[in-house]
């Protein structure tokens, strides 16, 4: 049995506690190789290795720019197996490389042209395909069962997100309609929740705007899914850091039956006119007053979403890892 071991920064004492994790990337992409399709590997998931010398195929996930000890450790391990003639599997899911920071120096100095790389999206891949020679793209898979197409009139709406995407939403939230009363359920993470809480004075919430704060969890996703007319997922397609971002927010957003403004990313676009554009103001506006203009639209989303469950981008996986060992 061949031994699979995917670097993360965590400590990981079982596999399946990856699922577990707030980075979705990590969550939803490494927790993949945890389904039984990959029951012929050994799998370990951990910041570190116990043994380089057992590990036939290296993964390397999100290097945590907040992680300096990690740095010369996983730049080690990289190092080891390259030099066996061993390919090396990165999973790059953001522009790191465009960033002057901890992980843009990680992802410089580790990646070589000959890497197996996988990307998230086809913007990501354009930006690699210059220097590298083997760039996949897989996609990012639903995390949820394909829930019926809701029918809720209550002027409740929902933003799920990591921390990191609160900016993009306190940039929205001035822009509210002010013709009624609406409420909005913020869920993110501990973290995301104490910057809502020191940053709360400084957010333009307009009077009619009630706020509600709660932990993201699948579980509370689902039940605040139940209540809610529709979703928001604002962002800025400036922004560097965001280039090459996926679809995994909006098609969770589809999944959970409820209709949808977002910001009109490439990897977003593959649904053209199933969702609101929630950087234009009108667009924007007569979503919010009514969401259920677009429930017409889900049936279709929600069809293409059909295309990346966990079953079928698992398989996606596998191919990859036993055609490169093929080749190898």
């Amino acid at each position: 049995m061949k031994n699979i071991h995917w670097l993360v920064p965590y400590k990981i004492n079982h596999p399946d506690d990856i699922v577990k994790k707030n980075i979705a990337s990590i969550r939803i992409r490494t927790g993949l190789f945890t389904l039984p399709i990959f029951k012929s590997y050994s799998l370990t998931i951990d910041e570190s290795i116990s043994n380089i010398n057992n590990i036939n195929f290296l993964f390397i996930g999100k290097f945590p720019g907040n992680r300096k000890d990690l740095f010369d450790k996983w730049s080690g391990y990289i190092k080891s197996q390259r030099g066996k003639g061993k390919i090396i599997y990165f999973d790059y899911t953001d522009s790191h490389l465009l960033q002057e920071t901890l992980a843009g120096k990680f992802y410089s100095d580790a990646l070589k042209e000959n890497d197996q790389i996988i990307t998230s999206s086809e913007t990501l891949k354009k930006n690699l395909i210059s220097k590298f020679k083997n760039v996949s793209i897989i996609e990012d898979p639903i995390e949820i069962e394909i829930q019926k197409i809701k029918d809720n009139q209550n002027n409740y709406f929902l933003f799920f997100g990591h921390h990191t995407n609160l900016k993009y939403l306190f940039n929205v939230i001035p822009n509210w309609d002010s013709s009624k009363e609406y409420n909005l359920i913020i869920q993110t993470s501990e973290i995301g929740l104490e910057i809502i809480q020191e940053q709360s004075r400084f957010i333009k919430k307009p009077d009619n705007l009630n706020i509600q704060l709660q932990l993201w969890s699948i579980t509370n996703m689902l039940k605040a899914a139940e209540l809610v007319s529709g979703i928001i997922i604002p962002g800025d397609i400036t922004d560097n850091k965001k280039n090459g971002v996926s679809h995994n927010r909006l098609i969770t957003a589809f999944a959970l039956g409820l209709p949808v403004a977002a910001t009109r990313y490439k990897s977003y676009l593959e649904f053209d006119n199933q969702f609101a554009d929630i950087d234009n103001h009108d667009e924007f506006k007569n979503f919010l007053l009514n969401p259920n203009l677009y429930s017409s639209r889900l049936k279709i989303a929600q069809n293409k979403t059909k295309n990346f469950t966990k079953e079928i981008l698992a398989r996606k996986w596998l191919k990859l890892l036993t055609v490169k060992s093929s080749e190898n």
